[in-house]
């Protein structure tokens, strides 16, 4: 019988967190898990063989609302911002990031997405609801991935 990727990688999952300031002073605290799409799954099967010699880079922020789905390959209105480190722990990865004050002023983030450094999605969130993003907020977060 002949296993699907998918079904190899189905306990693969991951979190993301935001923590969104106004002002300087916390609002809200926001954790929920993601999607990790078919195209971050083969990107991660061609790394693994050595078949690609990237890595993820960067968090996407964007204004689409549809639920995320295996077949995703990117967000609405994109904005990318850098990962600013990264950290290890037996069988998880941490990529930690900041959404600056100077950073997507005037986006209404609904969708984050993982992202390669040749822009190919990894993984996928879609909120319950938008961050009118202008330049009193700032937003730290996480995205872990679970191996």
């Amino acid at each position: 019988m002949i296993m699907q990727e998918k079904e190899h990688l189905d306990h693969m999952r991951g979190a993301v967190e935001l923590k969104i300031y106004k002002n300087g002073i916390l609002q809200e605290v926001d954790k929920d898990h993601n999607l990790i799409v078919t195209a971050g799954r083969t990107k991660l099967a061609k790394l693994l063989g050595g078949g690609y010699a990237g890595k993820i880079n960067r968090v996407g922020v964007g204004t689409g609302s549809a639920p995320a789905a295996d077949g995703d390959t990117g967000l609405t209105n994109t904005v990318y911002i850098p990962i600013s480190s990264v950290e290890y722990d037996s069988a998880k990865v941490r990529f930690n990031f900041v959404i600056g004050s100077n950073d997507a002023n005037g986006l209404n983030i609904r969708e984050l997405g993982l992202f390669f450094a040749d822009n190919t999605i990894f993984s996928r969130r879609v909120r319950k609801s938008v961050i009118g993003k202008e330049n009193d907020l700032q937003i730290t977060g996480y995205w872990e991935i679970y191996l």
